[in-house]
């Protein structure tokens, strides 16, 4: 260990069924071939749904198929593809790539048992596959509603999965879950909401219908035919008691049925849709939702502590084990060694160590930026800041031993009303040397937003968004502060650099995002080893999830460079994070050319699903046990498949217990020879750093959140041209 780990026990809610046998182990192995290839960036989506024809359990692994049945030869060729059987073999678990493919089997073995044996014996059962969490087991009608509310309700169900470990042991995961069904239609959704992305829908009728949101098409109600029926969209929902005005202000939606996956789309309208909602997006939109009061409502009565979730886990695990796996055992949480890491140390200014950002008021930031700040006061026609954000301004400044101009203020009367004007109203701003302006509004739609931060994008401004409350609120006026100076390339503090050798000296994260049509990929933001920013990359669009490695190699390559003409010289060792799987060959040219530099590079996978819950026993002075959530940087290292689960934040405590569950990180390894204790130890201490806000770490490592963040606002701003002017150390999207 590269320091003093404590050793604890942890638990978590995982269930073991069984370790795999050679028959388990053994699978037909055939090659597909198309008729016309697909379209690059949409192979692997190919070739999954061959898997779904072929009247056997399939699934791909890498460019194959496999299956444990033999596939009829008649069901081997259509006009679209055909298969040729290679031979039949025995994966490993050793395998990354195999273990991968196991568990695809295996999970879409359970789910077909799920289906089958449930619904013999509980009436109504419905089981729907997610594609990040795995399976869902909705518990029906009354039993399964959580709570109500004035036109909204909160349903319960089991979230269930599997993980194959590499010494063929396989597990069930499972947890509560949850959906918040609303009044709010679709496209009220996409108007107030556009960047929060919604994958479950219902119908507004009385049906009450879910579907799964596939895409959107650009063709109006009236144009678009659903051929089956031989008429439009349109005709069809007016038949179905679509007003006029519902039909006229909707987009065409595509959707697919949930609980089908043969299912082939359909049609519907954004106007007879409402969003199917998350704990995730509910969390996202809490706090600047204009629903947040009977949000926080449904947020505190069905955020559940880990002694819950796992009591409700142990039993569905005995229920699973018996119905479908034939077992008579008691079903018992795992229990693993793991270890708690220290904390990281925060640096201000003059290498002053501090234990929480809100501090640097009185210590001072450690790098400072730009001098001259702007306003431009939408909220009242008062040509001035708000006075706790302009006292926080001020103080930072005066602890950081500098002086800020920010006396340069206008309001809305001062604001032009036409396009060229407003142009011109922010290159005026731009002359005076001022590069980051605060605007005060309040609450709008998206679209205002976006208008505002494109015209000033536009000559080169970045800017802080800040809605005023009823009451002076110094923690909101304190994050708007530092996000104003992030973006004005000012650092509040540094992270205290690892003392080891072989930690990373340049780290970089890699992120996408997708409007559902095209994916803003490589989307990168890279620190050093003591956290100073060097600056983002903007994305590479491409079609797919899949990154280009030359974009990758582009962007690394340019780092590098920055770094040498920063330091003269290149670094010794990088660390690539990326958020999600890596892809086959993603990193391949990047490997390549750092080798032949003599540069070390690391390659993690940070994954913010498929980690399931980390708990501990907790003494409470009887014989009942009891279960706390893990210690915030509590990590379990799985050394055989290069992995570790680390949990990064915590939860909300309150008088009456623990508010909800703190969900872990799973990162895996996929190139380097950096110990994974030291790996660990850095990927924790980059989710402490985490310079705009002022109270809270991020559960992503740094720069993950930051590319997460960008990759989101250049899908917002649409316009990635705008970009190419603005100055990569300007944090624009905190």
């Amino acid at each position: 260990m590269p320091t003093p780990f404590q050793e604890v026990e942890v638990v978590l809610n995982r269930f073991f069924v069984k370790k795999l046998s050679q028959p388990d182990l053994t699978f037909h192995e055939y090659q597909c071939q198309f008729t016309q290839m697909p379209e690059q960036g949409s192979e692997q989506k190919a070739l999954s749904s061959v898997c779904y024809k072929l009247g056997v359990t399939a699934v791909r692994l890498g460019s194959r198929i496999i299956t444990r049945e033999p596939i009829d030869p008649r069901r081997m060729q259509t006009q679209d593809w055909q298969l040729q059987q290679i031979g039949c073999r025995e994966l490993s678990c050793q395998n990354p790539h195999e273990r991968k493919a196991l568990e695809s089997f295996e999970r879409k073995t359970l789910e077909e048992n799920l289906k089958l044996k449930l619904k013999e014996k509980f009436k109504k059962t419905i089981i729907e596959k997610d594609y990040e969490l795995g399976l869902i087991w909705w518990i029906p009608s009354q039993e399964g509603l959580e709570k109500t509310g004035h036109g909204w309700q909160v349903h319960r169900g089991r979230q269930i999965d599997l993980t194959i470990e590499t010494d063929g042991k396989l597990y069930l995961e499972i947890d509560i879950h949850y959906r918040f069904y609303t009044l709010f239609t679709l496209e009220w959704w996409l108007s107030e909401y556009p960047n929060i992305q919604i994958q479950y829908v219902r119908n507004t009728y009385k049906d009450k219908k879910t579907w799964v949101l596939e895409n959107f098409s650009d063709k109006s109600p009236n144009e678009t035919e659903i051929e089956a029926l031989g008429i439009s969209l349109a005709e069809y929902h007016r038949r179905e008691g679509a007003t006029e005005q519902e039909i006229n202000e909707s987009r065409v939606v595509i959707v697919k049925k949930s609980s089908d996956y043969k299912a082939k789309p359909l049609y519907h309208l954004s106007q007879r849709l409402s969003p199917v909602l998350t704990m995730e997006i509910l969390a996202k939109i809490a706090e600047q939702g204009r629903e947040k009061s009977q949000i926080q409502d449904a947020l505190a009565r069905i955020r559940k502590n880990i002694d819950a979730r796992l009591q409700e886990s142990q039993k569905t695990a005995q229920i699973i084990f018996k119905t479908i796996y034939n077992l008579s055992s008691q079903p018992e949480p795992m229990k693993v060694n793991g270890f708690v890491m220290p904390r990281a140390k925060l640096l201000a200014r003059n290498d002053k160590e501090i234990n929480q950002i809100a501090r640097i008021s009185s210590y001072g930031c450690a790098k400072i930026g730009e001098k001259q700040f702007g306003c431009l006061n939408l909220f009242n026609n008062k040509p001035e800041y708000p006075e706790e954000v302009r006292k926080c301004l001020l103080d930072i400044a005066r602890s950081s031993g500098t002086q800020i101009k920010i006396d340069s203020c206008f309001t809305g009367s001062d604001y032009p009303k036409d396009d060229l004007a407003q142009q011109r109203f922010w290159q005026q701003w731009a002359a005076q040397g001022i590069k980051t302006v605060l605007v005060v509004m309040p609450w709008s739609p998206h679209e205002e937003k976006t208008r505002l931060r494109i015209q000033a994008l536009k000559a080169g401004i970045a800017t802080q968004f800040m809605i005023p409350t009823p009451q002076a609120n110094p923690y909101k006026a304190l994050n708007v502060a530092l996000g104003l100076l992030c973006k004005a390339k000012w650092q509040p503090v540094y992270l205290k650099p690892l003392d080891d050798p072989q930690a990373a000296d340049l780290i970089i994260g890699f992120d996408t995002s997708t409007n559902r049509k095209l994916y803003y990929g490589t989307s990168a933001f890279a620190i050093l080893a003591n956290g100073q920013s060097l600056g983002w990359e903007l994305p590479d669009i491409q079609r797919g999830e899949t990154f280009s490695g030359q974009s990758i190699w582009q962007i690394v390559s340019k780092l590098v460079l920055k770094f040498q003409d920063n330091y003269g010289s290149y670094p010794k060792k990088i660390l690539l994070m990326r958020d999600g799987l890596v892809q086959e060959g993603e990193f391949e040219q990047t490997i390549k050319e750092l080798t032949q530099q003599r540069i070390d590079v690391d390659i993690l996978s940070v994954r913010k699903s498929g980690s399931g819950r980390m708990g501990r026993e907790s003494n409470s002075g009887n014989t009942e046990i009891i279960y706390d959530d893990a210690e915030v940087g509590t990590v379990i290292f799985y050394s055989e498949s290069n992995s570790f689960i680390l949990q990064t934040t915590e939860v909300i405590k309150t008088k009456t217990g623990s508010l909800g569950s703190a969900r872990p990180l799973r990162v895996v390894r996929h190139y380097g020879n950096t110990p994974l204790e030291l790996l660990a130890l850095q990927t924790y201490h980059l989710t402490q750093l985490h310079p705009a806000s002022g109270f809270s770490s991020c559960r992503l490592p740094w720069v993950l959140h930051l590319a997460d963040r960008s990759s989101k606002e250049f899908q917002r701003i649409g316009q990635i041209s705008l970009l190419q002017n603005i100055d990569r150390e300007k944090l624009i999207a905190v």
